[in-house]
């Protein structure tokens, strides 16, 4: 288990020898004090858990958006739900938001909409025990110039600025997570990696693009996540690697796809984004990673205590 998040701590109990007759007395020879009988109990710590990130967090058209604010199109069955539902804790922060990049995290946002968002950073707090990060794939338009490489001829994909980008990410999410632990002092920080959006090799009908064009592409998608890797160790994060479990679960995955593919499918998810399935595939990595263990119970849908939610202005 992590060194803040013990979920469950056994209290140490005395196995009895015997037990004392309703007058007192001894069932064994001679008058011996026997020790009460202890009850194993489990001593739980609550977890104020704040949940930040980009669209890959909120998960745009999963199921119900939450409205507060509308404009991150930010789902109830995110990842971070789920991690609050199968934790159980004490208090959920959700300030992810589709399209943020690090900035995000320290300066206002524009949202969709129209509207403006507050930082996200401003959700944290000394109480704060948990927090999850994953973001860093739409600093540099990084993401959207993958998604034209993905759709255009190999020519027009600007491969090697997009290596380099992917490589400056790695000191944004390690300054990212500086500033998190100077806000949360107490917290358990982890940094999420995205998992396989496209397949690392072949094509298929949903891509729509030949295996030479998508090479490149999942070539920056693998150097992104490693940055983020390395920025997450290089301030002391733990790093939740999604692209080693998400083998053979790209958008070419048929059945088995945690992503959706390139149409916009009200309900189920954004193009190229994960469905319920990806996002309850992140949520079972989260927690191992805080726990040691997989979870009780895979739910179908995220349903955290509604009186743990706070509620975001906007």
């Amino acid at each position: 288990m992590t060194r803040r998040l013990h979920l469950a701590a056994a209290v140490a109990a005395f196995a009895l020898a015997a037990s004392a007759c309703s007058s007192g007395q001894a069932a064994g020879d001679g008058d011996v004090d026997l020790p009460d009988p202890v009850v194993d109990t489990e001593v739980t710590t609550p977890i104020d858990y704040v949940a930040m990130g980009d669209s890959f967090s909120a998960g745009p058209f999963i199921g119900t958006m939450r409205s507060d604010p509308q404009g991150c199109a930010r789902s109830k069955d995110n990842y971070p739900a789920f991690v609050a539902d199968w934790l159980d804790v004490a208090s959920y922060t959700d300030v992810t938001c589709s399209a943020a990049t690090t900035r995000d995290l320290y300066e206002p946002m524009v949202m969709f909409d129209g509207n403006t968002t507050g930082p996200q950073i401003e959700a944290l707090s000394e109480d704060t025990d948990l927090v999850t990060l994953g973001m860093g794939g739409n600093d540099f338009g990084i993401y959207d110039s993958l998604i034209q490489c993905q759709r255009g001829p190999a020519a027009v994909c600007p491969v090697e600025r997009l290596r380099a980008d992917a490589g400056k990410v790695a000191g944004r999410v390690e300054q990212a997570v500086r500033r998190i632990t100077k806000a949360a002092p107490d917290a358990e920080v982890l940094v999420v990696g995205y998992p396989d959006i496209l397949p690392t090799e072949g094509t298929c009908k949903a891509v729509g693009v030949p295996a030479a064009v998508l090479a490149p592409v999942a070539d920056v998608a693998g150097l992104l996540n490693a940055s983020l890797r390395r920025g997450a160790r290089a301030a002391g994060a733990s790093y939740v690697d999604m692209a080693a479990v998400s083998d053979g679960h790209d958008v070419c995955a048929k059945g088995r796809a945690w992503v959706n593919g390139p149409k916009l499918r009200i309900g189920v998810a954004a193009p190229f984004h994960p469905k319920v399935n990806g996002m309850r595939a992140v949520a079972s990595e989260v927690f191992r990673e805080v726990t040691g263990e997989d979870p009780e119970e895979i739910t179908e849908y995220a349903e955290p205590d509604p009186d743990v939610i706070v509620l975001n202005e906007g």
